[in-house]
């Protein structure tokens, strides 16, 4: 299994749990820039969505208020 599939894998498994959200952003922003839908695979609005879906409920409900 390739570096980059395995961060791809990861980032499609990533959760917020109970990490802060600097902390889940960094790890997200990590990710995505190792593995390989970095390649372009996906468009900046759908690596928005996975980053979005990927938070806590409380907090992604709040964000999903935001004209983003």
């Amino acid at each position: 299994e390739s570096f980059t599939f395995q961060m791809g894998r990861e980032l499609g498994e990533l959760k917020q749990g109970r990490t802060s959200v600097a902390e889940y952003t960094r790890k997200f922003n990590e990710l995505v820039r190792f593995s390989s839908d970095a390649a372009g695979a996906l468009s900046e609005r759908a690596n928005m969505n996975k980053y979005r879906y990927g938070l806590r409920g409380d907090i992604a409900h709040a964000v999903s208020l935001q004209n983003i």
